[in-house]
């Protein structure tokens, strides 16, 4: 496919699908981070300084953020404009988070049941339960945990899932090797879809989830940080699969991912048909903001 994915010097060059010895990637930021419990959002010195200089009275902090099950920190971030004061009793920390608390495995030894993005050791992606990321597209800037929103600017937003099964499992009940063909390894019913806020709030998180009928939903999220009230919006039509056996830039969802935002969630697999089995794949899809 033309595609490259190495670690040079221990450098993250991107997150993979493979498929045996083939890979592709995507072009993140340095990888993304494994979920901890608690670490530093933002030190805002720099953008401080700037919106001061300027004339602004913004008051622009860093906080400690708890990013598990949908408990986040409270947030004060940089805004596009100076930052103005939330009303009393606003609550400014909208931000969403990672989960559940599961069982984790490594490439060396996966897991014996099917079930999502729970290695912690992939050799080019990292920790798998990180695994939601936006980027503003009118920009050059990578994809990552939280992001500042900008009015009338449009992000894209990356979803990863991978089986976590041990491969021989899943080719079992083949006679023929590595072919897979065991239902029973594969995640049936699999989709994903994503929760935005209905209405505008202070730095909301955009979550996205993955569900099966025989393994635990998983969820992960990216932060829009904005000094005024952020409203998200996903666009219609955006979302395309990406897996080693698609075109660079993937396959449109089937139709156009509405599955995604509006609840029922989008089937994901090679095919579309809900079925994972050892070929990971992504997402990515636009969501819009406004401020307000």
């Amino acid at each position: 496919m033309g595609n490259e994915n190495e670690i040079t010097g221990g450098t993250f060059l991107g997150p993979v699908v493979q498929a045996g010895d083939a890979t592709i990637r995507i072009d993140l930021q340095p990888p993304p981070r494994p979920p901890r419990r608690h670490r530093a959002r933002w030190i805002a010195a720099a953008l401080t300084a700037a919106l001061l200089g300027g004339g602004g009275g913004a008051y622009l902090y860093a906080v400690a953020q708890d990013k598990g099950h949908r408990t986040p920190a409270a947030a004060g971030t940089p805004g596009p404009a100076p930052a103005v004061s939330a009303p009393a009793g606003e609550r400014i920390d909208n931000g969403g988070g990672w989960g559940p608390e599961r069982t984790t495995f490594l490439m060396e030894h996966p897991a014996r049941y099917p079930v999502f993005n729970s290695l912690t050791d992939d050799p080019v992606h990292g920790d798998e339960r990180n695994f939601v990321q936006c980027r503003d597209k009118q920009s050059d800037a990578k994809f990552a945990d939280e992001v500042v929103a900008l009015d009338g600017h449009t992000y894209q937003v990356y979803l990863f899932y991978n089986n976590a099964i041990a491969a021989n499992l899943d080719s079992m009940a083949s006679p023929t090797e590595n072919a897979h063909r065991n239902p029973a390894a594969q995640l049936q019913n699999a989709r994903a879809h994503v929760e935005l806020p209905a209405e505008p709030l202070y730095n909301p998180g955009l979550t996205g989830y993955l569900t099966a009928d025989n393994a635990p939903e998983v969820w992960d999220s990216c932060n829009f940080l904005a000094a005024r009230k952020v409203l998200l919006r996903y666009v219609p039509g955006s979302a395309r699969l990406v897996t080693v056996h698609t075109p660079e830039d993937g396959v449109p969802m089937n139709g156009g991912g509405a599955g995604l935002a509006d609840g029922t969630g989008a089937p994901i697999g090679e095919e579309q048909d809900g079925t994972v089995g050892q070929v990971a794949g992504y997402l990515l899809f636009d969501v819009t903001v406004k401020l307000s």
